[in-house]
């Protein structure tokens, strides 16, 4: 086995490789970018991504990133309604039953949104069972349509309550899992910030295509993700706000009673104050219930990609669910941030390897509950899951999935 400290020593020699390559070569690394740190992933997939990043660099190539369990752990828009339930932020018994009615469950339970928002919109995700995988799209603007009535500055803070200053944060030494009710506080993972600002800094142009509220998404990237970048790569290497797509409600602007879209306010009519959420201009801006024509989840993530960034290649796409296989497949380069504790989800990208072999896929196995955190060996997996058997248990059957795939490559070298 392994030790770590060879890992490392095997990790630096990699980067000192590539540094000393030539300027022409395909493996060729702009000068004065710092290297992407090895701590976290394996020592496979970050070969490939050193690889790829410097076989393009300065090219002006497009990547896209999946953002919650992707760029981050666990789901903010999710969190935000839990949130919402928790400090009854929202009445659910002043909701219209016409957007949010009550139904039956798959075993029978009755289902109200009175009952409390966040697990009604639990319950919609899976309302659709196994047999419309596409239903989950109803729900997804649901976090943003409770806050009808209600300022996108609103929104906004209750994103930075969950947030909490990053505190979840700690979880990544302390193996526990900070919660709101039964939603994971998100804190963005440090590895995946490093690789934005490297692919930043590098030439690349890099995006967020998320399923979640983009007021939320865009928050994290302002106040979460951004300051990790900036703090190694400097301020150039910050993700314009204007890069980020997700799901929104239409707005009301109270200042002239017009209705606007995050598209319009982002593209159309490019608003300076909307971008920097400015607490102002984000308080003349009221949530309705009518959804944004603009969709990006499964299939609507090409289309958002096709729409607002490019119908040309992308150079490399990240992501984590079934979720972002559409988007996943129109790339050469295919990041895979593997949630061992969701074999359903091995199981899933398992099969869509098998589908496009030829793809240069990166499977990179992580932890998004407890202990969070990206696995660089199954040595490293059995002692972080040491007091967590479940979690053992759940990553060893997403393993079986994986090794099949022959993706782990250095995983099981420890």
């Amino acid at each position: 086995m392994r030790s770590a400290a060879a890992r490392l020593i095997g990790s630096i020699a990699l980067v000192a490789a590539l540094a000393g390559c030539s300027a022409s070569g395909p493996a060729a690394r702009t000068a004065g970018v710092p290297a992407l740190d090895p701590d976290g992933w394996t020592d496979s997939v970050y070969q490939k991504l050193t690889d790829t990043i410097a076989g393009a660099a300065g090219q002006g190539r497009t990547v896209v990133f999946d953002f919650d369990n992707t760029t981050q752990a666990r789901d903010i828009s999710e969190a935000v309604l839990a949130r919402v339930q928790q400090t009854n932020a929202v009445d659910p018994t002043a909701l219209s039953p016409a957007m949010y009615p009550p139904f039956s469950t798959a075993e029978g339970t009755r289902v109200a949104v009175s009952q409390g928002v966040s697990d009604y919109y639990d319950a919609l995700l899976e309302s659709g069972g196994e047999a419309d995988s596409f239903r989950e799209y109803s729900s997804l603007p649901m976090p943003a349509s409770v806050f009808a009535g209600r300022s996108v500055a609103d929104y906004l803070r209750e994103a930075a309550a969950v947030y909490d200053n990053g505190s979840a944060r700690a979880d990544l030494d302390s193996g526990g899992q900070s919660t709101i009710l039964d939603a994971g506080r998100p804190f963005i993972y440090p590895q995946m910030a490093d690789l934005y600002g490297n692919l930043r800094r590098n030439g690349y142009d890099v995006w967020v295509v998320s399923a979640g509220i983009a007021w939320g998404v865009r928050w994290m990237v302002q106040n979460a993700l951004n300051p990790a970048i900036v703090a190694k790569y400097g301020a150039a290497a910050a993700v314009p706000p204007d890069h980020v797509v997700a799901v929104t409600t239409l707005m009301k602007d109270r200042s002239t009673g017009r209705l606007v879209s995050d598209y319009q306010l982002t593209r159309g009519e490019p608003d300076a104050r909307y971008l920097g959420l400015d607490p102002q201009r984000m308080s003349e801006l009221e949530i309705t219930g009518i959804p944004d024509g603009l969709t990006s989840w499964r299939g609507g993530k090409n289309g958002a990609i096709d729409n607002v960034i490019t119908r040309g290649e992308v150079f490399l796409v990240a992501g984590d669910s079934m979720g972002d296989v559409e988007m996943l497949g129109r790339a050469l380069n295919r990041l895979v941030v593997a949630r061992l504790n969701k074999p359903v989800l091995a199981e899933g990208f398992a099969a869509e390897i098998a589908k496009a072999p030829e793809a240069n896929w990166m499977v990179q196995p992580t932890i998004n509950s407890a202990p969070a955190g990206f696995v660089a060996t199954r040595c490293a997996l059995n002692e972080r899951t040491a007091r967590t058997p479940e979690v053992l248990a759940a990553a060893d059957k997403s393993l079986s999935a994986l090794t099949g795939t022959g993706r782990l490559g250095s995983f099981d070298d420890c």
